[in-house]
């Protein structure tokens, strides 16, 4: 079913709106949490999270892309629950490294909602050749292992971690050169 309808079938609160959404969206929305929580309970419940803040967020929302609100709400509910399951630690190094090239201050998730923010980071994107972005998104956004993304971009491991400090700090140079970046 197509994305348009999906939509307007949530907006009238229709329930086949929501099999449509979970039947189209379930295993990608598993594929991002699992990718983040590492547990197969955990991600199933932030699955079942994010269909329940989709129904509830359209209507009023009226996404125009509804796979990247769906992986949005995912990706913000699967760091909730990982920040819940590590509150004592706080070491996870994902979040560490996300840490190490985003605003002082900000929450990862926040800074995603932020819209200058969103837009310089779009902007700093567009500007990677196609390996570099599709790196930098698989470990970032779906929040894959350094060795998976490094595969999926036919890479050694060790030059997708190199790859990745680097666009680290590219990024960290270009948000501070549009005083987005306070240390």
């Amino acid at each position: 079913m197509e994305d348009e309808k999906i939509t307007a079938l949530l907006t009238e609160r229709s329930e086949r709106g929501l099999s449509a959404l979970k039947s189209k969206y379930n295993l990608l929305i598993l594929k991002i949490s699992r990718g983040i929580l590492r547990s197969p309970e955990d991600a199933e419940e932030v699955t079942n999270d994010t269909l329940l803040a989709v129904w509830n967020g359209i209507p009023p929302d009226k996404p125009q892309n509804l796979r990247a609100y769906v992986c949005r709400i995912a990706r913000r509910k699967a760091i909730d629950k990982l920040r819940y399951n590590t509150a004592a630690a706080r070491n996870s190094d994902i979040l560490t490294e996300l840490d190490e090239c985003v605003p002082a201050g900000y929450s990862v998730e926040d800074n995603v909602e932020k819209a200058e923010l969103a837009a310089a980071l779009n902007d700093w994107l567009n500007t990677l050749d196609d390996t570099k972005r599709q790196l930098f998104t698989l470990r970032y956004f779906y929040m894959e292992t350094v060795k998976t993304a490094a595969k999926s971009c036919k890479m050694s491991e060790t030059a997708a971690s190199t790859s990745l400090q680097r666009l680290r700090e590219n990024l960290k140079k270009y948000l501070t050169e549009r005083g987005l970046f306070y240390e």
